[in-house]
This record gives C-alpha cells, sequence and structure tokens, in this order.
C-alpha cells in the first residue's frame, strides 16, 4: 500500500505541469482503492472480500479500519497540542485567534498540568488520598477517627464531584418533555453486587489483591486489606437488596418535586445541602428535581440510621479506592486525562486548523440531497399511514444539519472563561487532577436553568464519527471526519455519496428508526407512529433480525441461543445501512442525472461510477479481524445483498450470495 502511495507521488511530481490539483488527486484515489482490492474474488460472491481483500494483506493503520486511521490522525495531532509541541509548524497557526488561545494563561495552566502529571502521575492511592483531605481522615488509616463528626453525607457528594459513585446518583439531564430544558436528576446508584461476583468470582480475588497490595504504603498488613475490602463487599450486598427491594423492573417510580418537598418526604437525607456541594452553586430550595425511585431513598434512610458509621466510612473509602483505580490507571496517558474535560478547547484548536467552509458547503450540499431523497421515499411508502407519514415529513423537515465549525461555535472568550473554572494548584499534581475532576463533574450545572436551542447544545468537537442527536433532532459532523480516507473535495461524486453519502443516509434513517420512533418533531417523548404503522414496521425489520441472526458468516457456528442474541444485537444497524445506502444511491443518480458530463470514474479502475459508488461503500467498511468473518464483513454482504439495484450494476445472477432471491427492506 505505501509503494502505491510513493509511485502516485512520483507520478505527480513528474506531471504535474499536465495534472491540476484535482487530476492528482484522482490518481492517488484511484491508486488507492485499486490497491485495496482483490480482483480474484467474484464480486457477485463476496463483494466485501473483492473489495477489502488486499487490506488484510497489507492494510493502513490499525484494525479499526477507516475511524481508527483518523482516530490515530487526531491522537497525534492532540498529543503535540496538549504538550504545547510542534503546534508552531502549522500552517494556520499566524492565525490571530489561534495564537490569542494559545498563549492565553488560561490554556497554558493546562499545559503546566500535563506536564506535572507527566512528572509526577503515581500508580499508588496514597498521594490521591492524601489530596482529598477529608476532615476527619479515615477509620482504617486513623486510630483516632471520631464517628460523631463523620458526614456520610458530604462524602458522598464529594465522591461524586470526582466522577465515583457511592449512595446516591446525581446528573443533569434533557427534560423529556421539553428538550430545550435541562432537569436535575436525583437516582439511586446501581450496584453490581451480589449477582455480579457470583457470576465473576475471579474479578472478587483481583478485588481482594489489588487493594491488598495498596495498603502497605499506608502502614497496614494484608489481612487488614482483606477485613476491609470483606466488610465492604457485605455492605454493597445490603444496598444492592435495598435497591432491587425499592425498583419496578417493568416501570420506573419517576417524581418531579420541589427540594422543600423532597426534603419534607425524606427529611433525613439534606438533598439540598447535597446539590450544593456537588454543583458548587446555591441551589433553591424551590428547585424542581426529577428524583427517581424515591422508595430507594426512602429505605436507604431507614438502612443509614442503622449503620455503623466506621462500617459506612470505610465502604465509602473502598469506592473511592476502586473508582480511582478506573480512573488513574498506569497505562492512562496524560493526553486522556486532559483531553476528556478538555474536549471543547480542543475541537475549538482542531477547527481553528482545520475548519474548511468549502468542504462543509460540499457535504451539506451532499446531505440536502439525501434528505430530499428520504422525503420523497417518506411521501410514496404505501405501509405508512397518513397520520404517521405527516409527522415523519415534518420530523424530516426540521432536522437540523451542523458541519463543520460554524459561527454558532464558542468564541474565544468563552472558551477561556470556561477554562477559568478549573481550579489548578500549581504545587500539588493530585490536588489539581481532583479539581479536574470537580470541573467536569460541575460544568453541566453552570448552565442547566438556562433554556437551550438545539445549536446550542454541547458536543465533543474533537469526536471521530458522525452522529444523530437523537433529543435534538440534529446530524453533527465533525471537522475532524471532513478528511480522508472518509471525505475528499476532489473525489468524484461517485466516491463522495458511497463514502460519506451513505454515513449522511445512516443517520437520516435514525430519526425514524429504533428510539427515533418515540420521539417526536418537537423532541418531546412519546410514541407517533399508530398502531397500523407500527406493526407494519416491526413486520420489516423482523425480516432484517431473522436474516441476520441465521445465515450471516459470523454466525454459522454458532449456538442458537446465541445466534439469536447476535441477530438481535446488530440488525438496528443493518436497518439504518440499508436504509443509508439506498438514499445515497437514489440521490448519487439524480446527482449524476444533472451533470451527465462530469468525469465519476477513475484512473487504474476500470469500474463504471455506480460501479464505483458501491466499491466505495465497502471499503469504507474495511478492517481487520481476528475471527475468519468480521462484523464489517457481515454488514456489506448483509447491506448490498438486500439492495436489487446493486445486483444490476454488477450483473449478479439471481440465487447468487450478493442476489439471493428473498430480500428485506424497511425504506
Amino acid at each position: 500500500m505505501w509503494l502505491i502511495l510513493f509511485l502516485s507521488s512520483i507520478i505527480w511530481a513528474t506531471n504535474n505541469c499536465f495534472h491540476s490539483e484535482s487530476d492528482h488527486h484522482r490518481i492517488l484515489k484511484g491508486l488507492v482503492m485499486n490497491n485495496m482490492m482483490n480482483k480474484s474474488v467474484n464480486p457477485c460472491d463476496n463483494f466485501y472480500k473483492y473489495a477489502c481483500g488486499m487490506w488484510v494483506e497489507e492494510p493502513i493503520g490499525d484494525s479499526s479500519g477507516v475511524f481508527g486511521l483518523i482516530t490515530n490522525m487526531m491522537n497525534r495531532f492532540l498529543d503535540s497540542v496538549i504538550s504545547f509541541r510542534n503546534y508552531s509548524s502549522y500552517s494556520h497557526y499566524n492565525n490571530e485567534k489561534l495564537q490569542r488561545i494559545l498563549e492565553s494563561s488560561e490554556v497554558k495552566k493546562i499545559h503546566k498540568y500535563f506536564s506535572m502529571c507527566r512528572e509526577q502521575k503515581s500508580s499508588e492511592y496514597k498521594p490521591y488520598i492524601e489530596a482529598w483531605d477529608l476532615p476527619g481522615g479515615w477509620p482504617i488509616f486513623n486510630s483516632s477517627w471520631n464517628s460523631r463528626t463523620f458526614d456520610w453525607l458530604n462524602v458522598t457528594a464529594n465522591l461524586k464531584l470526582i466522577g465515583s459513585g457511592s449512595l446516591i446518583n446525581v446528573h443533569i439531564g434533557t427534560d423529556y418533555q421539553d428538550t430545550t430544558q435541562n432537569k436535575i436528576y436525583i437516582l439511586p446508584e446501581k450496584f453490581r453486587l451480589p449477582d455480579f461476583f457470583e457470576k465473576n468470582p475471579k474479578v472478587i480475588v483481583e478485588v481482594f489483591k489489588l487493594i491488598s497490595s495498596q495498603f502497605a504504603p499506608f502502614g497496614l498488613n494484608e489481612l487488614d486489606a482483606n477485613k476491609f475490602v470483606s466488610y465492604a463487599l457485605t455492605f454493597e450486598t445490603k444496598l444492592a437488596r435495598i435497591y432491587h427491594r425499592g425498583s419496578n423492573e417493568d416501570k420506573e417510580e419517576i417524581d418531579e418535586v420541589t427540594l422543600a418537598t423532597l426534603e419534607g418526604l425524606i427529611p433525613d437525607i439534606d438533598f439540598h445541602r447535597l446539590l450544593n456541594i456537588i454543583s458548587g452553586e446555591v441551589v433553591s430550595r424551590s428547585q424542581k428535581v426529577i428524583i427517581v425511585n424515591r422508595s430507594y431513598f426512602t429505605n436507604l434512610s431507614t438502612f443509614l440510621k442503622g449503620t455503623d458509621p466506621e462500617i459506612l466510612a470505610n465502604y465509602l473509602l473502598y469506592r473511592l479506592f476502586v473508582d480511582i483505580d478506573h480512573l488513574q490507571t498506569v497505562d492512562v496517558h496524560c493526553t486522556d486525562e486532559v483531553r476528556k474535560p478538555m474536549d471543547f478547547l480542543f475541537g475549538y484548536i482542531y477547527n481553528t486548523i482545520f475548519n474548511d467552509e468549502r468542504d462543509n458547503e460540499d457535504v451539506r450540499t451532499i446531505a440536502q440531497s439525501i434528505k430530499s431523497v428520504f422525503s420523497d421515499t417518506m411521501q410514496t411508502v404505501d405501509w405508512i399511514d397518513p397520520d404517521t407519514k405527516q409527522e415523519a415529513l415534518t420530523k424530516l423537515d426540521n432536522l437540523l444539519l451542523e458541519v463543520g465549525a460554524s459561527d454558532d461555535n464558542p468564541t474565544i472568550d468563552n472558551i477561556i472563561e470556561e477554562v477559568a473554572h478549573f481550579k489548578f494548584d500549581p504545587s500539588n499534581y493530585y490536588k489539581s487532577y481532583l479539581n479536574l475532576l470537580a470541573y467536569s463533574t460541575r460544568k453541566p450545572f453552570r448552565k442547566f436553568n438556562k433554556r437551550t436551542e438545539r445549536s446550542d447544545e454541547s458536543y465533543n468537537t474533537a469526536t471521530v464519527n458522525v452522529f444523530y442527536d437523537i433529543l435534538a433532532n440534529r446530524i453533527i459532523v465533525p471537522t475532524i471526519i471532513l478528511r480522508s480516507p472518509v471525505y475528499d473535495f476532489h473525489s468524484p461524486h461517485s466516491v463522495k455519496y458511497g463514502s460519506v453519502g451513505w454515513v449522511l443516509g445512516h443517520q437520516f434513517t435514525h430519526a425514524m428508526h429504533g428510539k427515533g420512533r418515540i420521539i417526536d418533531s418537537k423532541g418531546v417523548v412519546g410514541l407517533w407512529w399508530t398502531k397500523k404503522s407500527e406493526k407494519e414496521y416491526r413486520k420489516r425489520i423482523k425480516c432484517l433480525q431473522d436474516q441476520y441472526g441465521n445465515h450471516t458468516p459470523s454466525c454459522q457456528t454458532l449456538p442458537a441461543n446465541t445466534k439469536e442474541h447476535y441477530g438481535k444485537s446488530i440488525f438496528d444497524k443493518n436497518v439504518l445501512d440499508t436504509g443509508g445506502i439506498r438514499l445515497a444511491y437514489q440521490a448519487y443518480k439524480d446527482w449524476y442525472a444533472r451533470n451527465p458530463d462530469k468525469q465519476e470514474t477513475l484512473p487504474i479502475l476500470t469500474l463504471t461510477n455506480m460501479q464505483i459508488f458501491f466499491l466505495s461503500f465497502a471499503q469504507f467498511c474495511c478492517e481487520i479481524s481476528m475471527p475468519e468473518h468480521s462484523l464489517s464483513e457481515n454488514y456489506v454482504i448483509g447491506t448490498l445483498s438486500n439492495f436489487e439495484e446493486f445486483s444490476k450494476v454488477f450483473n449478479c445472477p439471481i440465487g447468487s450470495k450478493m442476489n439471493p432471491v428473498e430480500k428485506c427492506r424497511v425504506w
């Protein structure tokens, strides 16, 4: 593969006076696509092996395929930015906005934090425990510990603040009756015990070993450590029983009440103080919250009254131990530690350097053409009744598309102001680490009472994926996606519609499939499909579900029960893929009918433009997989074998693997 890339550069170097930039890109694209193919395979027998056969022999990058390549590119970029190495080498560094944000004192403290992390990060628990500085300390480490001064609510709130679980879960989430509003949700923690350790006995042994090894720096022996873990697990088993006793598997108990009302219902838990600590704000007692499974909290309150404070304190320390290990293992890089809470900052920097409005507009045009085809398709399908069809068309019309960066994205001042909320202690890395976790937890609370428009809702701009935001009814195409091998402005539309066009079609289909069927055009949760349309819909997806559970290569050697589970677990993607490829193909045909004089084939490839469309789709899915048959292979075969237009384009005989007699179709 790399030889092909090298040869293409020679071709360009020796012929640059005869070829335009577009010609160069087309030559390179043709060479790369050709070199991924195994032309000895009949495309009607296995189109995935035909399209991707040589990728397995000499892959570009790792086994995760296209998105793996782009993820690696993004990670290398972030490594250089976070460590403040080589960013001046980017051609856009002279951009005034970029210089201002990189040279700001707030961003420089992120650099300093990163440097401290690289120098001081330890795999031992002790410095984290000491940095937490809990008043009164912990009974297992402090012989003079006083149970009368122990404040379990304060510890619980502070555990939540640094991302650890304990007794009560609190988070900011969307109001499902008005998706422009956010709500405070108070929920039980979910306890894995006792079922988890009963099913995974080896795990409990590892927990004992792990915590025992971390007790030595505190001067405690293995016996003390084992007692500590044993008591903690016993306590969590009791909490798990309280959770299950208060839960209703068929229907969750959900109440919206003010904090004042909630404290009247459960007076022994000071929810008001809990929220003040977690949010870092002064929360009004008139603030409405949504409490889930209120009976759990009633039972918890009674249970804690009869609990020895020392046992409770040690259990909360156990939760801290378990979650610190999860958040701060030896192999976790400092880059990830900074990247996750500061994704908005690095996304802004990436957009400033790489966002190209020419590319954005090109993809918007492709997306709009696919949206138009979906609208036409929706109007002509005969299995959806008029009421459901009208709501579906309204939802599709209201669907928002965000491509790359826009004027609505955060400003430099917004970015710097947000970073300022991170309390950095230049003398103590471990305190700064806990402060960074607290910063992440408190971030949603700073705007939860503000009304948000769909385009205002934040997302990680450094995300390496195109995705459908189901509650906001919007498709988001981050800047990072708009680069080769996913997208190249100079590629023929046959390639672009087969790759990024199919991905967009997949996302549009989300609005009408799965959970998209229970959220209407206004973002309100509720089934808007009539019973008649719902019945027809389920009949069509059942066809795909059965097909994937019984006929895909990866299922052939599986037991019957596993085969059924496998089919159910992946058919959602197949519904979206089969819908997406149909939309993208029709949109491309419409475009080509309007532009018949455009050069839509590629050098080296002896294929028609329509064949290149399907090749582009399949090569988007190329990956290396240890099993004989990968999921990607199943997706490609399942998607194209159900599409009659593919069989026509490649002249596949009826009854061949890629052109079965019985086909499944939803859209």
